[in-house]
């Protein structure tokens, strides 16, 4: 089968995070960039790696990006399935979705026996669920491992994201910090002399615009301008030993009513979903996933095939567990929305085509 998603081949977004992990450690459980991506981020002390969620590298085009757009070295792809949950897993595991075993937004959790949003740890029906998120990804973790050789873990996030249940999956074992506005973030306060320290900075403005209103809507121009802002405000504020690395987990596509397939509680009847809009995933009867396959145009994925999207490497324990029956890839500029899952935000991802799955690497020295 033609492959159609990413080879992790040093080029991926864990890639990128393996190589800052090895650079600072001597060892990473996965394979750093390729040579040719690696000689663009130049040696350092210390490294700054600030995460701008839903920052496609296409979107570098826009007229407020434009101190984003001067440090763009190359695109990278992102982690598959294209959504937050996966990525900041990849990011903060140093593995892949294969290995660290979160593969979608939504995800079936066969010891729960229903499906549940990893981003706010509620089910279908919006209620929270009871879980010890701490011990959900596999340890050692990308913190744990850099705090065991002696270097410093700093995760610097919205100050109303501390003790949430995803903040306590992704961030077990680092130096946390927040903040009200992008503007406190100060490198100052990220490193010390004592200790070599990797420090990730998270900003999350641009994804909620692109959500919300879409790439043309002013409020993402101002959110973009504000990423662009925060971005130079950085650079200008670095210290002498320490470069900085920016990049993303995923990118956007707008996409119209009209390529929305709103289904029917009938179309789903007798199917388990979960994911997202661009890549549906499904169990039950398999007649019934090719009707819906067929009805939305989209591109039916067997597990064998998913797997290899996933990644590299020796899978998850629970892996098989939780993979469904098929995955249903949209077509480009549609999603399928089951009954329940919401139709209005404009700006979507989690499939495969560029502006989903190609991710810059911004480097400032």
């Amino acid at each position: 089968m033609e492959r159609i998603g990413p080879g992790y081949a040093g080029n991926n977004l864990v890639n990128l995070v393996a190589e800052l992990e090895r650079r600072l450690t001597g060892h990473s459980p996965t394979r750093g960039l390729r040579s040719d991506l690696s000689a663009l981020i130049p040696a350092a002390r210390n490294y700054l790696l600030v995460v701008f969620d839903g920052l496609g590298a296409g979107q570098l085009a826009h007229p407020e990006a434009s101190a984003l757009a001067g440090c763009r070295r190359a695109i990278l792809e992102a982690p598959f399935p294209t959504t937050t949950t996966v990525g900041l897993s990849s990011i903060c595991t140093g593995l892949t979705p294969l290995r660290h075993g979160v593969i979608g937004y939504r995800q079936w959790m066969p010891d729960l026996q229903k499906v549940v949003s990893l981003l706010r740890w509620t089910d279908l029906s919006g209620r929270h669920v009871r879980y010890d998120t701490a011990s959900f990804l596999p340890a050692p973790n990308l913190w744990e491992r850099l705090s065991g050789r002696q270097v410093r873990g700093m995760a610097v996030q919205p100050a109303a994201f501390f003790d949430t249940p995803l903040t306590r999956m992704l961030y077990r074992g680092a130096e946390m910090r927040g903040y009200a506005s992008p503007s406190e973030v100060d490198p100052a306060y990220l490193f010390t002399r004592s200790k070599r320290t990797l420090a990730m900075v998270y900003h999350h403005a641009l994804d909620v615009a692109a959500h919300e209103a879409g790439q043309l809507s002013d409020s993402y121009r101002l959110a973009m301008a504000g990423a662009d802002r925060l971005w130079g405000r950085l650079a200008g504020r670095l210290p002498s030993d320490t470069v900085m690395v920016g990049t993303s987990e995923h990118g956007h596509c707008d996409i119209p009513q009209e390529g929305k397939f709103i289904l029917k509680k009938t179309d789903t009847e007798g199917l388990r979903w979960w994911g997202d809009s661009r890549a549906l995933m499904l169990s039950g009867p398999s007649h019934r996933i090719e009707a819906l396959a067929e009805k939305t145009g989209s591109r039916m994925i067997a597990p064998e095939a998913l797997r290899t999207l996933l990644g590299r490497g020796r899978p998850h324990p629970d892996l098989e567990a939780r993979m469904p029956d098929a995955l249903l890839l949209a077509r480009d500029g549609t999603g399928i929305f089951p009954r329940g899952m919401d139709a209005k935000k404009t700006g979507h991802h989690g499939g495969l085509t560029p502006v989903e799955a190609q991710i810059p690497l911004l480097v400032h020295e």
